[in-house]
């Protein structure tokens, strides 16, 4: 027969090919090592690099000396031991190269000797002249009753009374979340369980930072010997920079794991469906030669992976393979019909071209798609899944059968036979006995999933990220030890930072916030701004009215005799003694103990700049429309004052991820559809056969949302890439099948099942491999992909294969056509459907 002029130049320059492929895929496999060993799991590396919450968190770092922490836990039931591991370490950690390790707090205690010491400058100014009254009224009265003259007179003298309990109940609410701390000390209040912080320079995303400043720690830790403090002494971390190397080192497993399951599992079930090593060895090589070639581009064109598109190796091999499976059968089953292989290589070129190329297409315009979004996350994604597909097709129509030339010259890989009927398979057979059966099924199906659509809400997305970190981290790791960092502190330790660039927007800020708190919880309980847990700056360390405090205090001092203290009660003699100790000086900031100093530091030396927001401890902030409106509005505060001044921390960029997803995926979405609509259309002309494509497609994509919104699946960043893929790669087993019902009409679609079904389902079964590799992993985000991923691979290809062959079936039945019978199996031939 005659072949194209690109089948007869594969075939004839198959030896310089196969050569060329080999380099490709060695140098591909190179720079493909080096990209992989550039890992980026930070959230924000998702984000577009001109979203606030980024371009915030980079002019902070920029200005201040740390904005991350490493949390040493120190347990051990021998308090005294510990303490004195604690100050060791300190004192040691303290000493540490800057570059890496920005600063040490574990104690507040020389804090807590400042303040005891200033207590009095820090009484409000209206309770100081209370107090001054008091005495000035107790020395007139006991003036009074002593008096000679009113000793035996009738008039009754009022004592004056001043309630020093409630006043010093007043500042001890103050003062509580510092007096948790024993002995000034972080730790819990039976002291078993203690804490140190370490401030590592930069953002966590500086891995060669991170790394060190983690390694640092360690070795110091270890030349100390905690087990020669205390026996039972153990060492854990958690914080945000444990964080960010627990999901590293979990991103790393990962993607081992998968590969290894993938490739092993892939290569078994080709090896079960073809019989033929060589065969599948050359489908193999062709797709690993797409993928290197593919991740080297990466390297040059990105530099790096970030959390969603680290595991697109497994993805790409999964789907990539699919083109080659379609041609290897087409091959083989040519070279059973006793086809030359020069002859069985034309054909299977020339006849499987057209379909895979377009569902490559349509599954890369799928990816292409999240290129049109602003989400790093998403457009990474689809930047390296387009540039995937392609290869892979090009690589399985040139590579594939170059060496399917070269290893089929001798031995041949197919006996050539007559073929004369193939044994139906378990699909080909049900279709047949009961297709109305299964239209029915897939009608109820299809109205149940229909009915789920009214649960539809925007809070589908989910606002709690903690759910998507690796399982090590929330059950052995940083995300288990983080309660006992809570235990202690008993706030949010990573607050949000503010950062204008004066002083005094600083304060302007701080009162906007607290006036509008002050507003919300009397009128408005349920506004962001009620969630306000607290709004800290330099100034509220700093005593206010301290000229007016010293005179008053002095009057009191100057006035105030021994007698008179006797005759107060134990406990508010003391205090009165405190109130009036020793002479004090006016305090300015640079008097402030240094782990309050160093707080509100910045790295040129400015001070009184920054202004800290804390958050509620607890669920409230994880529900999506609470978090983002609580960032908003300390946004819209910030801004009300000084415009563009940077908000930063990981609930802004928690915010703005949720956003971005909200925008960018549903864009996304349209765009694949809209894509693979008019692929389909090109590529069938005919409207009959473009709209059963179409329709299998949108019956499983029906399917896969009944099963979202009925079993209550989250979306999240990672998952809803599935939505928009879903379209370009489950439309792909409806072109291969409807393809080769168009080119044999007459035979009838229950033919073109048993001869096209069993490859096309392992082309199936080979992608869902590469989702299903994902559900053993740690990571929970590439969990809910690969859960969402093959659930919508099962909806599709049950549409393709299934549904829509069962309605046609039907119909021609309904309207008398003859039904192709029901074949005798043959006893050589293998089940193909």
């Amino acid at each position: 027969m005659e072949t194209s002029r690109y089948s007869r130049f594969i075939l004839r320059h198959s030896v310089a090919i196969a050569s060329f492929a080999l380099l490709l895929t060695f140098i591909g496999g190179f720079y493909s090592y080096k990209l992989y060993r550039n890992l980026r799991p930070d959230l924000q590396e998702l984000l577009p690099t001109y979203a606030r919450s980024v371009t915030d968190l980079n002019e902070i770092a920029r200005r201040l000396k740390s904005v991350d922490n490493l949390a040493v836990l120190v347990f051990s039931n021998d308090t005294k031991a510990s303490k004195r591991f604690v100050n060791d370490l300190a004192i040691r950690l303290e000493k540490g190269p800057r570059e890496i390790i920005a600063g040490v707090e574990y104690t507040i205690k020389p804090a807590l000797q400042f303040f005891k010491r200033n207590r009095s400058l820090y009484i409000d100014l209206p309770d100081l002249l209370k107090i001054r009254k008091y005495v000035n009224d107790r020395l007139d009265y006991e003036r009074e009753i002593r008096n000679p003259l009113n000793i035996f007179a009738e008039t009754n003298i009022p004592e004056p009374v001043l309630d020093f309990s409630a006043m010093r109940g007043k500042y001890e609410a103050r003062t509580s979340s510092f007096d948790q701390f024993p002995d000034g000390y972080y730790a819990t209040p039976d002291e078993t369980k203690r804490a140190i912080l370490v401030y590592v320079p930069g953002t966590s995303s500086e891995m060669k930072i991170v790394r060190s400043a983690k390694r640092f720690v360690e070795n110091t830790i270890a030349e100390l010997n905690p087990r020669s403090y205390a026996a039972d002494m153990r060492i854990h971390y958690t914080g945000g920079i444990e964080n960010i190397l627990d999901e590293h080192k979990a991103l790393v497993s990962d993607l081992d794991l998968s590969s290894i399951v993938v490739s092993v599992l892939v290569t078994i079930v080709m090896l079960l469906y073809f019989k033929s090593i060589r065969g599948t060895l050359a489908v193999i090589l062709s797709v690993v030669t797409g993928s290197a070639v593919t991740f080297g581009i990466t390297y040059f064109m990105i530099g790096y992976l970030n959390a969603n598109s680290a595991f697109l190796g497994s993805i790409i091999l999964g789907n990539g393979i699919n083109f080659g499976i379609i041609f290897l059968a087409r091959y083989l089953e040519e070279r059973r019909a006793m086809r030359r292989a020069v002859v069985a290589g034309a054909i299977a070129i020339d006849r499987t071209a057209k379909a895979t190329l377009t569902a490559a297409l349509a599954a890369g315009l799928s990816y292409g798609s999240l290129v049109l979004t602003d989400f790093r996350g998403f457009r990474q994604f689809g930047v390296i899944g387009l540039i995937g597909m392609v290869l892979c097709w090009i690589s399985a129509f040139t590579v594939l059968p170059s060496f399917l030339n070269l290893i089929d010259r001798g031995r041949p890989l197919a006996r050539p036979r007559a073929v004369t009927k193939r044994e139906p398979g378990r699909i080909s057979t049900l279709l047949f006995r009961h297709p109305g059966v299964i239209w029915m099924v897939t009608i109820i199906i299809t109205v149940l999933s229909i009915m789920t659509w009214p649960r539809f809400s925007p809070d589908i997305l989910e606002a709690d990220l903690t759910r998507l970190r690796s399982r090590y981290s929330l059950e052995k790791g940083s995300g288990y030890y983080a309660r006992y960092i809570d235990e202690i502190f008993k706030r949010y330790l990573s607050p949000i930072a503010v950062l204008p660039k004066t002083k005094r927007d600083a304060a302007e800020i701080a009162k906007v916030l607290k006036t509008r708190k002050e507003k919300a919880v009397k009128t408005n309980p349920g506004s962001p701004y009620s969630m306000l847990a607290s709004v800290q700056t330099l100034s509220d360390f700093i005593p206010r009215d301290q000229t007016r405090k010293l005179r008053v205090l002095a009057d009191i001092r100057s006035v105030l005799p021994e007698k008179l203290l006797m005759q107060l009660s134990p406990s508010d003699r003391r205090l009165a003694r405190e109130l009036i100790g020793e002479k004090l000086s006016p305090i300015s900031a640079d008097d402030l103990p240094s782990v309050v100093l160093d707080r509100f530091t910045e790295k040129n030396g400015a001070i009184g700049n920054l202004v800290l927001v804390e958050p509620p401890l607890g669920n409230e902030i994880r529900q999506r429309t609470r978090l983002i409106g609580f960032v908003k509005a300390i946004r819209d505060a910030t801004d009300s004052v000084a415009p563009g001044t940077p908000v930063a921390g990981a609930l802004p960029v928690s915010a703005d991820t949720l956003e971005s997803i909200a925008r960018d995926g549903p864009r996304a979405t349209l765009f694949a559809f809209g894509a693979v609509v008019l692929l389909v259309a090109i590529l069938f002309r005919t409207p009959r056969i473009t709209g059963l494509v179409l329709f299998a497609l949108m019956l499983g994509v029906t399917w896969l949302s009944g099963l979202i919104l009925g079993f209550g699946i989250r979306i999240n960043f990672l998952n809803f890439v599935a939505l928009p893929i879903t379209f370009g790669i489950g439309v792909d087993y409806g072109v291969n099948i409807f393809q080769r019902f168009r080119q044999n009409e007459a035979g009838g679609i229950l033919r073109v099942v048993r001869e096209t079904g069993g490859a096309v389902l392992l082309c199936s079964l080979t992608t869902t491999i590469g989702y299903g590799s994902l559900l053993i992993a740690q990571n929970q985000a590439f969990v809910s992909f690969g859960l969402l991923a093959i659930l919508g691979e099962l909806c599709c290809t049950t549409a393709a294969v299934v549904a829509l062959p069962a309605y046609l079936i039907r119909k021609q039945r309904r309207l008398g056509t003859p039904a192709q019978a029901e074949p005798k199996p043959a006893r050589d031939e293998r089940r193909a459907g």
